[in-house]
């Protein structure tokens, strides 16, 4: 084999195809590179994830070769800026770029496992939209759990609504869209792992489009792909049975406040300086502001005071402030509604584009209270 690409276009390929690298070493640490036509394809894959990477060059020779993953990414991030030359011979493979020359061993191409295929099209959104949505959802996930759903976000496709919830049984997040689905009537529910779906999300933001590979029937297919440009993944989804989540919705409120988004988080970080672990940050609601206070005794202690306009009862209400936090940053609004009837029953987060807005119908983040 034999080729030349370009320094960039190198370094985003390997990039991209590196996230689904496993840790452990062997066949499947490797970083596959097939050149043909004017084409060089990178893959990786370890049985549950695949990532897969087009980018085109001047082939001179084509070939197929295998090389580490994780070196051949470090090498890609730290080459000059000048074309890179591959070239593979007697069991090692060498890339030239300016003065620059690493050798690398070649691993055993014969004992990698085929590719998965992508499952029928199911649908298609913008990068930024699809990107937007998974990661105002991803913040509700469970990032250490025994249970594999609440560390993924359960995807609801009907027809042109697409709807996106994630749960980590203290939080609640649930995005809703319109997308442009392959077929009409189109239907199913999945649960995809959240880390991976946000890490390609995010890199797939700037592309015109995103794909949706998903087969109608779960019985003949068990896996999601994700298409933009010349990137491609795959997944493995998850087992078990998501919560009913819009049940946990409540559909009515007895009062709401709302405050500047930018405000009420800066604030909120501030106060939460002097916050021991597990300490919540308690809001003082009342006409005109939202009391900030956190502090357990007399001699630690924050207190601020943020802008408010409220429609209903004062309430003190007591949150976890990451959590809070979390909720305030994935707005797309420059105002908050927390909307609640209870100090001891959940309240819900939306954004809204003034004061004077009705709260966004599209993103609700629904959070537990501390009991105080």
């Amino acid at each position: 084999m034999k080729l030349r690409v370009e320094r960039d276009a190198l370094a985003d390929a390997v990039s991209w195809t590196a996230r689904t690298l496993p840790k452990m070493s062997g066949t499947l640490s490797g970083i596959l590179l097939d050149a043909t036509g004017e084409i060089l394809d990178l893959s990786s894959y370890d049985l549950d994830v695949s990532s897969e990477a087009s980018l085109p060059s001047v082939v001179e020779e084509p070939g197929r070769v295998l090389v580490s993953g994780k070196l051949l990414a470090d090498i890609a991030r730290a080459l000059p800026a000048a074309p890179v030359t591959i070239a593979s011979d007697a069991g090692r493979v060498v890339l030239t770029c300016g003065r620059t020359r690493f050798t690398l061993p070649l691993l055993p191409e014969t004992d990698y496992p085929p590719l998965p295929e992508l499952p029928p099209e199911a649908g298609k959104t913008t990068g930024a939209a699809f990107a937007q949505a998974v990661g105002q959802t991803f913040v509700a996930t469970s990032k250490i759990d025994t249970m594999a759903m609440f560390m993924g976000i359960r995807m609801e496709i009907v027809g042109e609504d697409l709807t996106l919830a994630a749960t980590d049984r203290y939080r609640l997040a649930v995005r809703e869209l319109t997308w442009s689905p392959a077929a009409v009537g189109f239907e199913r529910e999945v649960i995809v792992p959240g880390k991976s779906l946000f890490d390609v999300a995010k890199s797939l933001s700037g592309s015109e489009f995103v794909h949706l590979a998903l087969a109608a029937d779960e019985r003949s297919d068990r896996s999601l792909g994700v298409v933009g440009d010349d990137r491609k993944f795959t997944t493995r989804l998850l087992d078990g049975q998501f919560p009913k989540f819009r049940d946990l919705l409540p559909r009515d409120f007895s009062s709401s406040v709302r405050a500047n988004v930018a405000e009420l988080s800066d604030a909120i970080k501030r106060v939460a300086l002097v916050a021991e672990r597990h300490m919540p940050v308690r809001l003082n609601i009342s006409e005109g502001e939202i009391e900030l206070r956190v502090g357990a005794s007399e001699e630690t202690q924050a207190v601020e005071s943020v802008e408010a306009s409220l429609e209903g009862s004062p309430m003190t209400i007591a949150f976890n402030p990451t959590f809070l936090l979390d909720g305030l940053h994935a707005l797309d609004e420059p105002v908050v509604v927390i909307r609640y009837n209870e100090a001891a029953k959940p309240s819900v987060i939306s954004g809204a584009a003034d004061f004077e807005a009705e709260p966004a119908t599209d993103y609700r983040y629904l959070l537990m209270p501390v009991k105080i």
